[in-house]
């Protein structure tokens, strides 16, 4: 069995031989493996040595965003490979690349890229149609262990079974889904020892007619809420999805992640497992609000890894874009007198201020009194940033930092003012705007049983 995937290569958009015109010209495409590893996701690109493509290839790369890497790429010619229809290379990100004269496969050289994502298309499978597996990465193994007991075993009868009242399946949308162990058992008779290996996932079942972007769509709010839950990023290292046009599998290469708890939904008194999590009527919500809690559910996250000017400045942020969007209404003075008598006091009013100034410049002065006079029946506006909070149910007279000083220090973090920043107060806004920025990722998710805790000594 081979160990690798054989397709053609090529950049249609690059002049790859502008980077050396001396050397004999590279072809539009070439022969090309991909090598999935455990660690790693390595393409070869193969190439006449004269035309010194790979060292034309990596001083293109120098000069480009690696994270754009993908979108310079088309495949073709995957179908030398049995039930393989296409690749899909478009969101890898380009990790390394490594071109040596000593890269040789018979007469070819090669080089070899190493990027953190694959996608492949196959000929659909007959068994399990409308059915996913995202296998989650060791982060995630936290989620799936809270479903099942340790092993038990009684006279030689080993069962490994789910908790009671835990079997169910969450519906989101059109899809419903569960965290669950895939197990593989490594035996041998003449050894003392049976190896059984537990691989977190989140199965998933489909209504039939059901797209590839929903099925994304869903995969990535359960990461970003196992994220939220944990406090830590989670992520799915592959993936099996099996639908009527297609079977489609994932690969992503993951970096270690650190995992910084900080009480997880307790810090907002909320005391659920996350089989109760699961329960909750979120997904409505989740799915209305997805765009903005893609970026907030990560930044959340990042802020707990950074030191506390950027942990704040990120929370800052985190609000800001959790704001986008919402307007603040103007209030208005409630009247107390008809319209026309409202008008006839406006209008005495308009004649004792133009006996203020030289006749020649009334007109210039009615036309500026006109916008001033509308603006006075409204009230003095408040800071957005405290409307906000209102609009979310938070009461900023009760924060142990006023909302004006939070955004003083945002001013002094901004404008590189450091050397002005009260660093024990800077601390106790960092605690508070974690329990903020966690709240309004709750109210993103339509869930409203927190508690603000406003205690930061």
């Amino acid at each position: 069995m081979k160990d690798h995937i054989c397709f053609e290569i090529s950049f249609p958009s690059i002049d790859f031989d502008s980077f050396m015109s001396n050397s004999e010209k590279s072809t539009l495409s070439h022969h090309a493996h991909i090598f999935s590893r455990k660690d790693e996701i390595e393409i070869r690109i193969y190439f006449e040595s004269k035309t010194y493509f790979g060292r034309k290839l990596s001083l293109w790369a120098s000069h480009i965003n690696w994270r754009d890497f993908g979108s310079y790429i088309k495949t073709s010619n995957e179908n030398q490979n049995s039930r393989l229809t296409k690749i899909d290379l478009s969101e890898s990100i380009l990790l390394g690349i490594t071109n040596g004269t000593d890269q040789f496969e018979g007469n070819l050289q090669f080089v070899s890229i190493k990027v953190d994502f694959t996608k492949y298309y196959w000929i659909p499978a007959e068994n399990d149609l409308n059915s996913a597996e995202f296998y989650f990465d060791n982060e995630g193994f936290k989620i799936v262990s809270e479903f099942y007991p340790p092993l038990l075993g009684f006279d030689g009868d080993f069962r490994i079974q789910r908790y009671d009242k835990m079997n169910e399946y969450y519906q989101i949308d059109k899809a419903e889904f569960r965290p669950e162990f895939d197990f593989s058992v490594s035996d041998n008779k003449n050894s003392r020892e049976t190896i059984i290996i537990k691989e977190p996932l989140v199965k998933f079942r489909y209504q039939d007619g059901i797209g590839e972007d929903q099925v994304f769509k869903y995969s990535e709010i359960i990461r970003l809420v196992s994220s939220f839950y944990l406090h830590s990023k989670t992520s799915f290292t592959h993936s099996r999805i099996r639908l009527r046009e297609h079977t489609i599998t994932t690969r992503k290469i993951q970096k270690e992640n650190t995992t910084y708890l900080y009480g997880g939904l307790t810090s907002f008194k909320i005391y659920w497992n996350f089989h109760e999590f699961m329960q909750a009527d979120w997904k409505h919500f989740a799915l209305k609000n997805y765009k903005k809690l893609s970026k907030v559910v990560e930044l959340f996250n990042q802020s707990l890894q950074v030191d506390n000017n950027s942990k704040f400045l990120i929370r800052f942020n985190i609000i800001e874009i959790c704001m986008g969007g919402i307007k603040v209404s103007d209030e208005k003075f409630q009247p107390i007198l008809s319209d026309i008598d409202e008008t006839n006091i406006y209008d005495k009013v308009t004649s004792l201020l133009l006996k203020t100034i030289k006749k020649e410049e009334h007109n210039d002065f009615l036309a500026k009194w006109k916008g001033v006079k509308n603006k006075l029946k409204y009230k003095p506006m408040k800071s957005p940033l405290l409307s906000y909070f209102e609009n979310q149910n938070l009461n900023p007279s009760k924060f142990p930092i006023s909302v004006n000083k939070i955004k003083s220090l945002r001013d002094k973090l901004t404008h590189g003012s450091i050397d002005k920043i009260d660093e024990n107060q800077l601390e106790k806004a960092n605690i508070l705007l974690y329990r903020i920025t966690g709240i309004l990722i709750l109210n993103l998710l339509g869930i409203n049983d927190w508690t603000l805790d406003t205690k930061t000594d």
